[in-house]
């Protein structure tokens, strides 16, 4: 009796120490994932669950109204961003931006690189590490909801429902964005 009493102990503290052991990432994740918010929509008119063939017919028609252009080695849809509170050229920003696709040729993310227009290696004010918190910001006012937090290796990350959006430094010159759909990336791992 007194031999059970302990394991039950033991695994009743094995499961407190695994459960105290969770990440606030992985928290907020499964928090997140279970409260069945699904939010699709990336920017543009793009939205999670489109084809490929719908990414490019929106990417045409933005090309046709002047809003994007080819960029990044013909590899990416560029588009320029004016901040209003600026009348500086200095601080416009370059958005190149790229959909990730499934084995179906379904969106399940966006692959974004926001750089300074007028960003050179001599000039100092306009490196990623200046930009990212300007991009952060940005991404707050395009996306209102929960704060991001700092994950590993400075990665800092986003969750609301099913869109999970990372940000970080991805060279002197360009901050990285990976915005994705949780509920697709977490489906198929577990398949």
């Amino acid at each position: 009796m007194r031999l059970n009493s302990l394991k039950i102990g033991v695994l009743f503290l094995l499961i407190i120490s695994v459960s105290a052991c969770e990440s606030e990432y992985t928290k907020l994740v499964k928090s997140e994932l279970a409260s069945g918010k699904i939010n699709d929509s990336v920017f543009y008119g793009l939205k999670f669950g489109q084809t490929k063939n719908d990414f490019f017919n929106i990417c045409w028609d933005l090309n046709k109204k002047h809003l994007v252009t080819h960029g990044g080695n013909n590899s990416y849809v560029q588009t320029m961003l004016h901040p209003k509170d600026s009348t500086k050229t200095i601080d416009k920003m370059v958005m190149l931006f790229y959909a990730k696709f499934n084995t179906d040729n379904i969106i399940t993310a966006m692959d974004v690189k926001f750089s300074y227009l007028a960003w050179a290696p001599w000039n100092k004010d306009l490196t990623s590490e200046k930009l990212l918190p300007k991009i952060q910001d940005t991404l707050m006012k395009w996306y209102p909801g929960n704060p991001f937090i700092k994950v590993k290796n400075d990665i800092l990350v986003k969750v609301d429902g099913n869109r999970q959006i990372q940000l970080s430094k991805g060279s002197d010159r360009d901050v990285s964005v990976l915005i994705e759909d949780l509920a697709y990336k977490y489906n198929n791992i577990n398949k």
